[in-house]
């Protein structure tokens, strides 16, 4: 169930944020499951480990050999928002089982009380079983792939500064508090489908962070972070998931009221050195 970020007003220390949310996305596309603690390796744990490729575009998968490719060529919320967005999921990472629910217009209850289905995302049949409620969904046949090391993300910036797929995407709540006051609306970070959710910077300032690491220090394993670069928004973030009849040009309303962005917010980093990150933790930029 997604739930709005609160404000803080005790903000830690100049160049450091704290973390209010942790969220990971097994099904590219699909909604997030909440994480209070998360082992961060070279990314989140399974997060966009499964994708739902068209299969006119499957010949351009290889399992052994997996490459980074462009979200238009997936069933994903770039392509379908309004559709993905009526799905509510969870993963279970110890099972593997993947829920999907028929989410509701409804603020008391999200998701219908029974699962339109519920498939293991490690065997075949549930995987067959997978594509064939999205290909009936969409009206075309996609099938669901995956493949080990990677990332089925909507960045190729991985690829470009270290040859991995794997990013962790990061949003100033800060920030998204800056664009609802310029519109007039208010916006839930989580459509903007975050990994972590931090508050305590001023708005837009992580932009300046780029080519900076980010180092979590209150835990035994200290993770370190590379901030690599800025997230272009596209289409996919128009649809709120819980209010589907509310839609807004995000790329051009960025674009309008923060002309020196342009349609950019959040930001991509790395792993350096893989440990544990949790909710309340305060992460400092070096």
């Amino acid at each position: 169930m997604i739930s709005e970020a609160p404000n803080h007003r005790n903000y830690p220390a100049p160049c450091s944020m704290e973390v209010i949310s942790l969220h990971r996305y097994a099904v590219k596309g699909l909604s997030s499951d909440s994480m209070k603690t998360v082992y961060v390796d070279k990314g989140f744990p399974s997060d966009r480990k499964y994708a739902l490729i068209k299969k006119t575009k499957r010949s351009l998968f290889d399992e052994e050999n997996p490459k980074w490719l462009h979200k238009e060529n997936f069933l994903c919320a770039f392509t379908r928002n309004e559709l993905m967005a009526s799905f509510d999921s969870d993963f279970v990472e110890d099972t593997s089982e993947l829920n999907v629910w028929k989410r509701l217009e409804d603020y008391d209850r999200t998701r219908q009380q029974v699962p339109l289905l519920s498939a293991n995302l490690e065997s075949i049949e549930g995987r067959k079983e997978l594509s064939e409620f999205f290909s009936e969904a969409c009206g075309e046949p996609v099938q669901l792939i995956t493949a080990s090391n990677h990332q089925f993300g909507n960045t190729s910036k991985g690829i470009r500064a270290r040859g991995d797929t794997r990013t962790c995407h990061i949003v100033n709540a800060a920030t998204v508090r800056s664009l609802s006051a310029a519109i007039g609306v208010n916006l839930n970070p989580l459509r903007f489908r975050p990994n972590i959710v931090v508050d305590g910077l001023e708005p837009w300032s992580e932009f300046k962070y780029i080519g900076k690491n980010l180092v979590n220090q209150g835990n035994c394993e200290d993770l370190k972070m590379y901030i690599c670069a800025r997230t272009v928004r596209c289409d996919g973030i128009s649809v709120d998931p819980l209010n589907r009849s509310e839609i807004l040009n995000i790329p051009n309303l960025l674009s309008k009221h923060f002309p020196e962005h342009g349609p950019y917010l959040g930001v991509y980093a790395l792993v350096d050195t893989p440990g544990i990150i949790d909710i309340g933790d305060t992460l400092t930029i070096i």
